[in-house]
């Protein structure tokens, strides 16, 4: 597990005028929330210096910590601006930050909170994504799979913490200097939890309804405001993957309707002579309409097109999707229901829903069908 040490994490003193909150621990290491009854306290440890991002109701600002000399990226939300709304959002954001411990996930170092505003000390990453893609694209096969097994590591992380994060996109993830490789360009940090959650409840009560979201990210199931579950991010995993190597979005249209309904009713165009059959046969597990075919993060690690083990069978992920479901030994309770919920509720209408035995059956005739052709 990666931990970032820093002087100031080891310190033991509360600066003066504040109060000190600390979160759990992560990785040894606690994350702490200073109430400040004044700003000039956070102005008094830091050299600020200029913005390098904002958004609707705060700023990105480059620091130095003058303690250190480290440099730090500040994000500053004005409590009066944002609203409630966005507060809740900061908030949600704060506290996943402070529990989780990876890689290639954006570093909170501490938080300051004044009664007019909230001080986020962020590990600093000088560049985004989007914007080596829109200068580079396409991107080579080599790049695009350290980009895509870096994040596929750092979503199955999440997953595997009950944490979804519902706005992965290209704009949400920095490219940081990789301190064991200087030379390292795709050394990639998630970041923007602010839509993220942390589930809650076993089975059908752990999917989720809220609609949100970037909607070129987006699944089919989403936009049809059914219940979803953490695969929403495995979709979002597959338009970045689809776009990093075909250098454009799998559905673009004029319109965002006219977005929506290619999402949930077209297929992309893997026709290019240069990407290779590898890559397109992962982009269609991982583009799969059905959540329950669709594979996961961890599935999309253990994929040939980026590690050498052997491929596990496209039916796996339902099977796993059952004994996730299975809050009971009866075949007809609540794991029946669950998988039918997912297979079918979440894109069909309720009338077509067929029962487990029939839906596992025709996915292993077409699974054959497919081994087949290919």
């Amino acid at each position: 597990m990666w931990n970032s040490t820093n002087p100031n994490q080891l310190k033991g003193e509360k600066e003066k005028g504040s109060k000190e909150k600390v979160s759990k621990v992560r990785g040894g290491l606690a994350v702490k929330h200073l109430k400040i009854s004044e700003a000039q306290k956070v102005y008094e440890l830091y050299d600020f210096k200029e913005e390098i991002g904002h958004g609707s109701f705060g700023v990105v600002v480059l620091a130095t910590e003058k303690a250190s000399n480290k440099s730090w990226a500040v994000k500053i939300v004005h409590k009066n601006i944002a609203g409630a709304s966005k507060l809740t959002e900061v908030d949600r954001e704060i506290k996943i930050l402070k529990t989780v411990n990876h890689p290639n996930i954006i570093y909170l170092d501490r938080v300051y909170e004044s009664p007019k505003k909230i001080y986020m000390i962020l590990e600093l990453c000088p560049r985004e994504l989007y914007a080596v893609w829109m200068d580079r694209k396409p991107f080579s096969e080599k790049m695009s799979k350290k980009v895509i097994l870096q994040l596929a590591d750092a979503v199955s992380y999440l997953h595997k913490t009950d944490i979804v994060h519902r706005d992965i996109k290209m704009e949400n993830i920095l490219l940081a200097d990789n301190p064991a490789d200087a030379s390292d360009e795709c050394f990639i940090k998630l970041t923007d939890f602010g839509l993220s959650i942390v589930k809650s409840g076993v089975g059908i009560q752990s999917l989720m309804s809220e609609y949100c979201g970037t909607v070129v990210y987006m699944p089919p199931e989403i936009l049809a405001m059914k219940t979803y579950s953490e695969l929403c991010d495995v979709w979002a995993i597959g338009v970045i993957m689809f776009m990093m190597l075909y250098g454009k979005y799998p559905f673009m249209d004029k319109t965002e309707e006219k977005i929506r309904a290619k999402i949930c009713h077209d297929e992309p165009d893997y026709k290019d002579s240069g990407v290779g059959k590898e890559a397109v046969e992962l982009l269609k597990d991982i583009l799969k309409k059905n959540p329950v075919q669709r594979i996961t993060a961890s599935q999309i690690k253990e994929n040939p097109w980026l590690s050498n083990k052997q491929h596990k069978r496209k039916e796996q992920n339902i099977v796993d999707m059952m004994k996730q479901f299975a809050t009971e030994s009866s075949p007809t309770g609540p794991r029946v229901r669950g998988l039918s919920i997912l297979s079918e509720g979440l894109i069909q209408d309720s009338s077509t829903r067929l029962n487990q035995q029939k839906y596992v059956k025709r996915n292993e005739s077409s699974h054959k069908t497919q081994e087949k052709k290919r």
